[in-house]
């Protein structure tokens, strides 16, 4: 091998590790899977085949056919545009840079100066049983149409500067129900419950529609999905996308208006990136569905007088055995509907307190923002909390039956109250604020 050869192996090398450690292959392993072998063929001097890759990378068994399966096209026509969407963001001073070539499973080093890599265009013919560019942009607008009105929220506490609170907000932040969240330096977490998307291809390898499955929460596992199913490799893909239910954007501004009242640090994180080390040093306010919880799930509910039901359009009273339904997810046009809403909060194994402003839809969501941001429902709040002569933080869990009418909240009463067990919860005694 000469100087040459070994300097441009070496490029290689560490090109792959830096895409890799950027993000930009996405949360999908599968990618980092494709480029991985494809830095190990093209470092042994060799093209590897479609079979091999499906069978090497993907898992398929040997009966893998090319010609019925585009998904190794599907897959390598992907990787090139995230190297081409690399090199033309975070990698753009790289002066040599990986590509994989047109027309064959073959990685190469363009030098920046004499063959710049070509950034996909909107007209750009597709790879053979690759997405079109077309069809694949309506999918990512549709979905990102989804996620823009809550994120959008989340974007500007990250760069821009808080708006000033109303005056009224102060005796709010003052209530019993808030001012745990305020009486300490700990800065306040918002986490907002978001769910995990991912395409289902056509015979042609086109994104036909996009799929919520209740049994894949992220690109991990959806990767276990495909690596324990292999037939469904073809079928679906990882697009590396969430969404937010809309509610969640109009209950922010509520619930924000609040929290400005003091100019400790706010920071928004998507319930599929929260970090649990975060939850011992934060106060954690969750806005979102019940069914939408995640990681929070558990403790919500360990200590509660209410279950999730058969579906989480539905909470049980574990005393009575009564079943609370939600009828948000079939609203008529010209038709009221119920709906429910769950306001808990209780302290934190750090000092800290968590804040639970949920919903089974759209309605109940939007009602339980309102019930913490309005002056005269809190006040009721305050007035029916079950612990309400034992001192200390609050520690209880509220549930209202809400009218809705075409996803919006009119009117609601409350059908449950009782106290939560810090022990049930996290055992042991809550440690005392900072």
């Amino acid at each position: 091998m000469t100087a040459a050869e070994d300097a441009s192996q070496q490029t290689i090398r560490e090109q792959a590790d830096k895409i890799a450690a950027s993000g930009a292959l996405g949360r999908s392993r599968s990618y980092a899977r494709l480029l991985d072998f494809l830095v190990e063929c093209s470092l042994a001097g060799r093209t590897p085949k479609e079979v091999e890759i499906a069978i090497e990378v993907f898992g398929r068994g040997p009966d893998f056919d090319p010609s019925q399966d585009s998904m190794v096209r599907v897959y390598a026509h992907n990787l090139r545009q995230k190297l081409e969407h690399y090199y033309a963001t975070d990698g753009k001073g790289e002066p040599r840079q990986l590509a994989v070539a047109r027309g064959e499973y073959r990685l190469v080093l363009n030098d920046v100066a004499s063959e710049a890599p070509p950034v996909a265009a909107a007209t750009e013919e597709a790879a053979p049983g690759a997405p079109s560019p077309r069809r694949s942009w309506l999918a990512a607008a549709a979905a990102a149409a989804l996620v823009a009105a809550g994120f959008g929220i989340g974007w500007a506490l990250r760069g821009g500067e808080a708006p000033a609170a109303p005056s009224g907000q102060a005796s709010l932040a003052a209530s019993p129900v808030w001012q745990p969240l305020f009486d300490d330096s700990l800065p306040a977490l918002i986490v907002v419950g978001d769910y995990y998307i991912f395409g289902e291809l056509d015979e042609r390898g086109d994104v036909a529609r996009l799929v919520r499955n209740f049994g894949v929460n992220s690109s991990r596992e959806l990767d276990e999905l495909l690596m324990y199913e292999p037939d469904l490799q073809a079928r679906y893909m990882d697009l590396d996308l969430t969404y937010l239910p809309r509610a969640t954007a109009f209950a922010l501004i509520d619930l924000l208006r609040v929290l400005y009242v003091s100019d400790k640090p706010v920071r928004v994180v998507a319930m599929s990136e929260l970090n649990v080390a975060d939850l011992k040093s934060n106060h954690v306010l969750y806005v979102g569905y019940i069914s939408g919880l995640g990681k929070l799930e558990d403790f919500v509910f360990s200590s509660s007088s209410l279950a999730v039901g058969e579906t989480y359009d539905e909470l049980v009273s574990r005393e009575t055995g009564h079943i609370y339904t939600s009828e948000g997810g079939i609203p008529a046009t010209y038709r009221n509907y119920r709906d429910y809403s769950l306001i808990s909060t209780f302290p934190g194994p750090g000092g800290n307190q968590f804040l639970v402003v949920a919903g089974t839809r759209d309605a109940g969501l939007m009602q339980a923002a309102h019930a913490l941001s309005d002056p005269g429902f809190l006040r009721a709040i305050e007035q029916a909390r079950p612990e309400h002569a034992t001192g200390g933080a609050p520690s209880f869990e509220m549930l209202y039956e809400v009218l809705g009418y075409a996803r919006t909240n009119l009117d609601a009463r409350l059908v449950h109250a009782a106290a939560l067990d810090y022990g049930k919860i996290w055992g042991g005694n809550p440690l005392p604020a900072n």
